[in-house]
């Protein structure tokens, strides 16, 4: 059974995805729980406060996503991941679309985040160079080049949700998880391209 500061997260982000952060007061997440005010605010006395608590629920859940990462096929657990982190975007997609407004108003979270994409480009570089070294990624030919490639792969995992809730609802989360993938289909050796064909047929 969900505690209520549980349930005072549930219902602030079926809110805040559906009506967007910056329009959803604390008054209304407490109507939404049929819970007084003062209740909400024994658990949470800010409305940022709640958006700190998601934001960090989001980032563990990502962190566990990248530690079930397998070590034997890594080019299937990273189309496995490109899937899974998508799907774990939607569910919290207030955060892409008030991004902006949230890293201006929160220094918390964007102190947080800039580290944070640190680490992330080091643990994607660390299996970008396993799959060097397993023949299924060719060598680096420009400088910082792999860098680089974590970069747009970054830039699309955080602003497609924009395009996917303002104009483009027929595709699914899992299409924006395959053109996510598909970023790396130019850097393969042919037996990369070879493992990457077996992965969309099965």
């Amino acid at each position: 059974m969900k505690n209520t500061k549980e349930k005072i997260l549930q219902a602030s982000l079926l809110l805040f995805n559906e009506k967007g952060m910056v329009n959803v007061s604390l008054r209304q997440i407490a109507q939404e729980l049929n819970i007084s005010q003062g209740n909400l605010n024994y658990h949470f006395k800010l409305k940022e406060d709640i958006v700190e608590a998601l934001y960090f629920q989001l980032v563990e859940e990502m962190d566990n996503q990248m530690k079930s990462m397998g070590n034997d096929n890594q080019l299937e657990s990273l189309y496995k991941s490109s899937i899974k982190t998508m799907e774990k975007m939607y569910d919290y997609k207030f955060i892409l679309i008030d991004f902006i407004h949230l890293m201006n108003e929160n220094s918390k979270i964007k102190s947080h985040y800039a580290t944070l994409m640190k680490i992330r480009n080091e643990q994607f570089q660390k299996m970008f160079q396993s799959l060097i070294e397993a023949n299924i990624l060719r060598p680096a030919e420009l400088e910082q080049e792999y860098d680089r490639l974590y970069q747009r792969m970054n830039i699309i995992g955080d602003s497609w949700i924009n395009i996917y809730a303002t104009f483009d609802k027929n595709n699914s989360v899992e299409y924006y998880g395959d053109l996510l993938f598909e970023m790396i289909y130019p850097y393969l050796t042919d037996k990369g391209k070879r493992a990457y064909q077996n992965i969309l047929k099965s």
